[in-house]
């Protein structure tokens, strides 16, 4: 083993790193994940050469560590996610949330419904919208019903995986058959323990780098559906209202917004009303 994976990190460079990690994305990094922020970091101690977690510290916020600084984004943060997560909410989207959208004329002929999936990893759960609303329009017989999903995140490793849309076998597994035969195309030969989401789906889902913490969002229009689910549990309380007042800043009237079913916005003075707990719309 080399010498440098053995590299110790003083309680100063602890502090130092975790309190980046929370100002610039919001993570909470306590002393109690010391070992999950080392196991992490050390192999990118050892590939640069760095001899202690205060060299990268400083190398990252360097010019020069501009892309390294990518990838100690994509390290530190959480990617944990499955297709129909929490499953309730999609059901919930398709038997009202959808429904009411497309009568009152908040999507359709008129314009595409707007999706977006925040701190989405690598994918499943804006290809999960993305399947549910096809089965909402192809069993309604809406083909007028457009719609556009994006997708956001803090790392762009994630977010390249989601465009491609390829999963193995393992993430996929207890999908239903008919959902498989319909969204998913299986690899060929030694790929064949592949999947992957169909162009169609593919080509109504865009990805785009975003953090959470930034002051303002990038989007033009405002959104009908928002899912940021299992993201906020990691920011304190503050920055959890500051995140939900921006995203609601960003959905239309009557839009929804979903988050995870161990979150909470009690006591937040917001734009936003309960319709069923965990699902808000705005004002």
């Amino acid at each position: 083993m080399d010498a440098l994976e053995n590299i110790k990190m003083t309680e100063r460079e602890r502090i130092e790193i975790s309190s980046f990690i929370e100002s610039e994305f919001g993570i909470k990094m306590p002393a109690v994940k010391k070992i999950l922020l080392t196991s992490r970091l050390s192999k990118r101690l050892n590939l640069l050469g760095c001899k202690s977690y205060a060299e990268y510290y400083s190398f990252i916020r360097s010019a020069k560590g501009a892309d390294e600084f990518l990838i100690f984004a994509d390290l530190v943060s959480t990617h944990e996610t499955s297709f129909f997560r929490e499953s309730q909410h999609f059901d919930f989207l398709y038997s009202r949330a959808l429904p009411e959208l497309s009568e009152s004329g908040g999507a359709g002929t008129k314009r595409a419904l707007r999706v977006l999936s925040a701190a989405c990893s690598t994918g499943e759960e804006a290809y999960t919208l993305a399947i549910t609303i096809e089965e909402f329009r192809r069993r309604k017989n809406y083909r007028s019903f457009l719609y556009r999903i994006t997708g956001t995140d803090i790392s762009t490793k994630v977010l390249a995986s989601a465009a491609r849309g390829v999963y193995g076998e393992g993430r996929v597994g207890k999908l239903p058959d008919e959902y498989m035969k319909k969204y998913f195309m299986r690899g060929k030969n030694e790929k064949r323990e592949l999947v992957r989401i169909v162009p169609e789906l593919r080509a109504n889902a865009e990805f785009i780098p975003m953090n959470l913490m930034d002051k303002s969002y990038p989007f033009r229009e405002k959104f009908d559906i928002i899912f940021c689910r299992n993201a906020l549990i990691y920011f304190d309380r503050e920055n959890q209202q500051d995140i939900i007042r921006k995203l609601a800043s960003n959905l239309s009237k009557n839009g929804y917004l979903f988050i995870g079913h161990s979150e909470t916005m009690a006591g937040y003075d917001l734009p936003l009303r309960c319709v069923e707990p965990t699902v808000y719309r705005r004002i």
